[in-house]
């Protein structure tokens, strides 16, 4: 991984990245896909100079060429590059030494198949300049016309506004750009490698356009997680959302992302950890990325979950609140007034009820539908939809009326307005204009239309919360691995922590069957006896650990079996905690590029195969802790489940808390933190670690 810029030269890079985006001269060099791009340029507009360079051609595309690029007629704004890579390295660094600002590189053959040193020399000889790529399409300003990048197929339409498209994937970007969603596109930025400039690059340049809507992100991993959490929190600051889809989800993937752009995938948790305190909206597939866009490109995100929703079909009704349920949608009931203002302009066989189906005896009728939505809005809600599907090809003279009856609800509410679709397919793109033109925004698919409701009210309140906080929390701790770290024994990592205020069972270390009888009757019985030993990390399954011995003799049989544990060089006596509600894990994690983890779940034997646990970055807040807690499926178990006492749930935030601090005074050094179970005790008698691993690097001497 190339090491990431000191803050002046990132300042400068990103200057001339903004060169870059706003070129007025361009140069292409290479063969074939230099005048592919040379043909983009014109498809779309592109005013300025284009300039070509290749020594063996007299002209690309009617360009004359240069034979190097010491040879062009002037210092280019911006060069896209397509040759070998040792060329490419050569080209780039010709272009520094002239002083040109920028250029995307579209060779492949760097640090995506393992050379990590030619692309060291790439970035070597870019200095500060701003080099897209390796390994990508290029970048596009479809507003201004100014395309560095390879062909007419990333589309040719500028908007006067819209979204802006950041990926790593040349083609996942293009299949977005060319999607039938009717997205308008502001940019498009195809960052390949980043090996010079990041994805946090680009969003810093494009948080300050004022005619981009919001900011959508392809992430296969990223160069320096702390310049992202930076820009994001900046683009949050001008009111620019971000909607992220992270790839490598599963261990596959995280292999084939290092394939590809060479990235490091990272763990998801550890990844949504990072979107949630930076306020961006976390999507899970490809047609919600694109379908969640539109609710910011046109200003239809809702401000809560309330929903009212015409249908013309009891089964579409039907889905439609299964669909609502599962994500978070409120399908608000009618009361009193609002069910009689409902009643008075639906058919007698039609029900009044959200959602509602209006019956076929209402099809076809632009008023009688419009008006039925508008008496729905008598409820207090927070946006309005018609469920419908046209048909992709044919007549859809009889679907207009259900169509136009929209415009004029947009025209008599001020509250978001979606038309949404059964199936992707079902919205043609004449439709989709008009709907666009009168602020009603077709959602493709009812399952992703659902969702992105859903997601966007959630989003709503969540960043009224960070910005009763402050904004984003940007804070990350080191990521870089310590070097070689040792496993502490059991006493010794509880020694550590219950100096910083993790509470631990009352414990002595033994040397055999005899002294742990005399412990044990000194701490009382019960007690739990352990093999203490650094290669002891899983007790149970090395049968070194046995818990509920309730008198001398069964302390003395379990000495001796424990004693003879593999790598059990004494015995540990603790107390045993008797009165336990629920058992919880905390624990810390960490990634070479997002830091420290913090992790809280539900625990003990169950830990693993339930994964009941919530993923916090560190440094973190109590509030943040809190939220975590009260999140897992596993909560009511501290709330008092059916009749069971309630659990000292302040006490085990305290626990994570404390763990939260040790794990960052030890920033530097620790490797592994593990407390499992934490055992949570009946309200006002605390919550105690039964069982700890400790993974830390010590210093030199």
């Amino acid at each position: 991984m190339n090491a990431s810029p000191d803050p002046a030269s990132r300042a400068r890079r990103r200057r001339n990245l903004k060169r870059l985006v706003n070129a007025r001269s361009i140069a292409f060099i290479g063969g074939d896909m230099a005048a592919g791009g040379i043909a983009y340029c014109r498809a779309v507009g592109f005013s300025g100079d284009i300039w070509a360079v290749n020594p063996n051609r007299t002209a690309l595309e009617g360009v004359p060429c240069a034979p190097s690029v010491d040879d062009l007629p002037g210092v280019p704004d911006a060069s896209w590059v397509a040759v070998s890579a040792e060329r490419a390295i050569d080209a780039i660094a010709r272009l520094n030494a002239m002083g040109s600002p920028s250029a995307a590189v579209y060779t492949a053959g760097f640090s995506e198949t393992g050379d990590g040193a030619l692309e060291r020399r790439l970035v070597e000889a870019a200095g500060d300049m701003a080099v897209v790529g390796p390994n990508c399409m290029g970048v596009v300003n479809y507003l201004d016309g100014v395309p560095v990048a390879l062909t007419p197929d990333l589309g040719t339409e500028r908007p006067e506004h819209g979204v802006a498209l950041v990926a790593q994937s040349g083609t996942m970007i293009g299949n977005m750009v060319n999607s039938g969603r009717s997205l308008p596109v502001s940019h498009l930025f195809s960052m390949g490698n980043q090996a010079v400039t990041e994805i946090a690059d680009a969003i810093d340049v494009l948080a300050d356009d004022a005619r981009v809507d919001a900011i959508l992100l392809y992430v296969e991993g990223l160069r320096d997680a702390g310049a992202f959490a930076r820009a994001a929190a900046r683009a949050f600051d001008r009111g620019k959302t971000i909607v992220a889809m992270k790839a490598g989800a599963s261990e596959t993937g995280r292999d084939v992302a290092m394939s590809h752009t060479g990235s490091l995938a990272g763990p998801p948790e550890l990844y949504d950890a990072l979107f949630d305190r930076l306020g961006i909206v976390k999507v899970e597939t490809f047609p919600e990325l694109l379908e969640m866009s539109k609710l910011f490109a046109f200003d239809g995100a809702p401000r809560g979950n309330r929903l009212m929703v015409e249908t013309c079909s009891g089964t579409d009704s039907g889905y439609c609140a299964d669909l609502a349920e599962r994500h978070g949608v409120v399908l608000p009931k009618l009361d009193g007034e609002a069910r009689e203002a409902v009643e008075r302009v639906i058919p007698a066989i039609a029900t009044p009820a959200n959602p509602l189906d209006v019956t076929m005896e209402q099809w076809g009728d632009r008023e009688a539908q419009a008006t039925s939505l508008i008496a729905l809005l008598r409820q207090p809600s927070d946006a309005a939809a018609l469920v419908i599907n046209l048909p992709l090809r044919g007549e859809t003279s009889s679907f207009d009326p259900a169509i136009e009856a929209m415009l004029d609800v947009k025209a008599a509410t001020d509250l978001p307005c979606y038309v949404i679709t059964n199936l992707p397919e079902g919205a043609p793109e004449r439709v989709r204009k008009l709907l666009f033109a009168h602020g009603v925004i077709p959602l493709q698919g009812m399952e992703d239309a659902m969702s992105c409701i859903g997601r966007a009210a959630r989003y709503a309140a969540e960043r009224e919360r960070l910005r009763a906080a402050g904004g984003p929390d940007v804070r990350l701790l080191n990521g870089r691995a310590p070097g070689a770290a040792t496993l502490l024994d059991e006493a010794e990592s509880k020694a550590r922590l219950r100096s910083r205020g993790v509470a631990v069972p009352s414990s002595e270390l033994c040397g055999g069957p005899g002294e742990a009888v005399a412990a044990a009757e000194r701490l009382g019985y019960p007690v739990v006896l352990k093999g203490r030993g650094a290669g002891l990390a899983h007790k149970s399954e090395l049968g070194a650990v046995a818990v509920n011995l309730g008198d001398a003799a069964a302390v003395r049989r379990a000495a001796d079996a424990v004693g003879r544990a593999p790598g059990a060089d004494a015995l540990l006596v603790e107390e045993m905690v008797t009165d336990g509600v629920a058992e919880t894990i905390v624990g810390v994690t960490r990634d070479p590029t997002l830091g420290l983890g913090l992790v809280v779940g539900m625990g003990g034997v169950l830990a693993e195969l339930l994964r009941d646990r919530a993923t916090l970055l560190l440094p973190t807040r109590r509030e943040a802790v809190e939220d975590a807690v009260a999140g897992l499926r596993g909560y009511p178990l501290l709330t008092g489940y059916r009749g069971r006492p309630a659990g000292d749930v302040a006490a085990l935030t305290e626990t994570v808390m404390a763990v939260a601090r040790f794990a960052e005074d030890h920033a530097e050094s620790l490797v592994e933190l593990d407390l499992n179970p934490v055992v949570v005790r009946p309200a006002g008698k605390g919550a105690v670690a039964v069982d700890a691993l400790l993974r830390i690097a010590e210093p030199s001497a």
